[in-house]
């Protein structure tokens, strides 16, 4: 079920409308909200929607997951395909976040994002959430307590903060280490390896 209750009856004009303090609301089939956007001021153009002072709510299962806050927005006819750009931040699974680039379509893809907690800071290529616990994640970068891990792609869960990937490389300490699996509850700072082998250095 989808609300639109900023669109109503403007459809049929060709020039741009102005409007305040709107929002929409999705809904999944339980009717417990999906994900919200609240905007200071909205405008009609001819491809779809803009909007400044932008806020999103993305939830699931009714539960909040991530939150995001930027300056613009620009959206399809229907609302269903959006853009948020420029600086970008907000909150994910307890962690603070920036990202250069939000799209919604089916799903959220952050571009160049930026996490960071107590003892945490990772970066992200591109990180991808279809609703659920997980958020997908290309080329990584995670530092903490002094180690960073490197991983092409990961595993990211919202409920528990771990991080998750293969083809791990730890650097660190004065070491090198290479691993076929790589565990970071980045709550915790703890780092689990499987397969790992140190690589000597010269």
């Amino acid at each position: 079920m989808l609300v639109l209750l900023f669109l109503v009856g403007f459809f049929a004009f060709p020039q741009e409308v102005e409007l305040h303090a709107p929002w929409l609301t999705v809904y999944d089939s339980e009717g417990r909200p999906r994900w919200e956007i609240s905007l200071e001021r909205l405008y009609k153009t001819g491809s779809g929607w803009e909007g400044e002072g932008v806020e999103v709510r993305l939830y699931w299962e009714g539960e909040l997951q991530v939150s995001l806050r930027a300056e613009r927005l620009a959206a399809d006819r229907l609302g269903r395909v959006w853009t948020i750009n420029g600086e970008i931040s907000g909150e994910a699974g307890g962690l603070a976040l920036a990202c250069r680039e939000a799209v919604w379509s089916d799903g959220l893809t952050l571009t160049e994002l930026l996490l960071g907690g107590t003892d945490l800071r990772l970066s992200a290529a591109s990180a991808r959430w279809a609703q659920g616990e997980e958020v997908l994640l290309t080329e990584i970068v995670a530092e903490s307590r002094g180690w960073e891990v490197t991983l092409t792609t990961a595993v990211y869960w919202l409920d528990s903060g771990l991080l998750e990937g293969e083809e791990a490389v730890i650097r660190g300490h004065g070491y090198e280490i290479r691993a076929a699996k790589a565990r970071l509850s980045t709550r915790e700072g703890k780092l689990e390896l499987w397969e790992a082998r140190v690589v000597p250095r010269p």
